[in-house]
């Protein structure tokens, strides 16, 4: 019985660390959509389930993620006079207008080409 008691007291005293907060403690969200023509949870969907578009541009060291690229595409190097071939283990990829070359299995951006589309 000792064993479950501390064990218990040892639980309540590591919950609130980690994050978990009781359901009746946690703040009431109020929301109220009355004037909005349209209504959105917290991650960005419309009621009707479509996420909202956010592109971005990306920077040498920074991870790709073809989501947020615009108008993402494979680039074949040999289709383009002033590319050379990309090193192994890597490929060039359209994000916008600019031309990148990303890590494979890592999806780091190791170079970037701007205004490459026109």
């Amino acid at each position: 019985m000792k064993k479950f008691t501390a064990a218990l007291i040892a639980a309540a005293l590591v919950a609130p660390t980690l994050g978990a907060v009781p359901a009746m403690a946690q703040a009431q969200r109020h929301d109220d959509h009355r004037g909005s023509a349209q209504s959105h949870d917290d991650r960005g969907h419309d009621k009707a389930g479509a996420q909202k578009q956010t592109y971005k541009s990306f920077r040498k060291g920074q991870k790709f993620d073809r989501r947020y690229a615009r108008n993402y595409q494979q680039v074949d190097y040999r289709k383009y006079r002033n590319l050379k071939a990309p090193p192994r283990g890597y490929h060039y990829v359209r994000s916008g207008n600019d031309l990148l070359l990303v890590g494979i299995t890592s999806g780091i951006v190791s170079a970037v080409t701007s205004g490459m589309f026109r």
